[in-house]
């Protein structure tokens, strides 16, 4: 079941919390803030953690911390963005939240600008499975969408 969007926007004007994360699914909301400007201020709320930012041909194959509940290493997220992007180059970052791993080119990007992009715009690795998910168009390079 799910409510038209006006009458979420109702809704959450009238919330005391201004658009918590614990709001939205109650709504079927979650799915439409993805990508948007409103996910900017979920951000901080979501438990986001910076795993590694670097030079990405430089990624290091041990010493990284595998997130609790994680069955993926970063160095495994690591070589699964190797396979979805050959050949990539330059600045990358890896944060995980509590279900996936979250890489993205951000170089000349800020700490908080880069990770809202790398879940955006970046390649997603599931933290349990493996699975990938790539949400830049196959042949495009990064930073340039």
């Amino acid at each position: 079941m799910s409510f038209p969007f006006h009458i979420f926007l109702r809704a959450a004007a009238g919330c005391s919390l201004s658009l918590c994360a614990s709001c939205l699914p109650m709504f079927g909301a979650h799915q439409m803030l993805a990508g948007s400007h409103l996910a900017d201020g979920l951000l901080s709320s979501s438990p986001l953690e910076l795993v590694w930012r670097g030079e990405i041909r430089s990624f290091p194959s041990a010493g990284l911390e595998t997130p609790r509940g994680f069955a993926v290493s970063p160095a495994d997220s690591y070589s699964l963005l190797m396979e979805a992007r050959p050949g990539v180059g330059g600045e990358w970052a890896c944060y995980h939240d509590r279900k996936s791993y979250y890489w993205a080119f951000v170089s000349g990007k800020s700490g908080d600008e880069a990770a809202l992009y790398a879940v955006r715009r970046g390649v997603a690795v599931d933290g349990v499975t493996g699975e990938v998910e790539d949400t830049l168009p196959a042949g495009a390079a990064p930073g340039t969408e």
